[in-house]
């Protein structure tokens, strides 16, 4: 497995160095690849709704709501490891130290994480990925980008999806197939219920869930990375409309995918 991860993470650098130069011929541009985007977009629709929401809706019904908080703490908590480093790369010292305390805490008291101990004690989680680090470090975000199985991103957030994979412990476990591929494909399906009540919402209000989740997930990351307090003289979306304000739109991203 840890060949399989490490050379998946190769691939994905050597697809960034292409993005970066397609980057660098797009100034300035949102979406210069929505069709492609688009392609890859309705291929993830289609997947979701002929697997992955008849998986989750089942897995809904027969796992108890305690069971799937705590299968959704541990693999939160096998995700802490990217957490704690961007804390670190971010300067945030003290907020990288409660992180770690948190993963500690959890990974022994809380039984591999299963329980959430720390947020009783004082310890809350936080959320952190190497594309937030690279926008704190002023990388603008580039074009979006949409990928096979992983979703809406940007240039500069498709390197974290491989900081996130060295960051996975099991990744360095040498797993089995017979152990690792049940263990994602249960990860999947709970990122996937827990993502339920967003895609919902997107499905029933969005004239256009592309563009959509596209805006939804442009703006959720650029109040990330100014936390809460993102430039007022900035046009998000379209280069050309002239700067309103502060952005105004969801709250939170129309998919959840952690890591990212």
């Amino acid at each position: 497995m840890r060949n399989v991860r490490l050379g998946f993470v190769g691939a994905l650098l050597v697809l960034w160095a292409g993005l970066l130069t397609g980057c660098a011929s797009a100034p300035g541009k949102v979406d210069p690849w929505e069709q492609s985007n688009r392609f890859f977009y309705k291929m993830d629709d289609t997947l979701d709704k002929v697997a992955l929401k008849p998986l989750a809706d089942g897995y809904v019904k027969v796992v108890p709501l305690p069971a799937r908080q705590c299968l959704g703490n541990a693999f939160d908590n096998l995700d802490y490891f990217n957490v704690i480093l961007n804390d670190f790369l971010q300067g945030k010292g003290p907020q990288g130290w409660s992180d770690a305390g948190r993963m500690a805490l959890n990974s022994t008291v809380g039984i591999a994480g299963l329980f959430d101990v720390a947020s009783k004690v004082g310890l809350p989680s936080h959320e952190n990925d190497f594309g937030l680090t690279l926008g704190k470090w002023g990388m603008e975000p580039g074009p979006y980008l949409v990928l096979p199985l992983f979703g809406p991103t940007t240039c500069r957030d498709a390197p974290g999806i491989g900081v996130a994979i060295l960051c996975d412990p099991t990744t360095w476990l040498g797993l089995p197939l017979k152990v690792w591929g049940p263990l994602y494909t249960v990860e999947a399906i709970d990122t996937r219920a827990r993502a339920e009540r967003e895609l919902r919402f997107r499905n029933a209000a969005a004239i256009d869930p592309y563009v959509f989740t596209r805006d939804a997930y442009l703006q959720y990351r650029r109040g990330q990375i100014h936390e809460g307090q993102p430039p007022a003289d900035q046009s998000l979306y379209d280069e050309d409309a002239p700067a309103t304000g502060p952005a105004t739109g969801p709250a939170t991203p129309p998919t959840t995918r952690r890591g990212q």
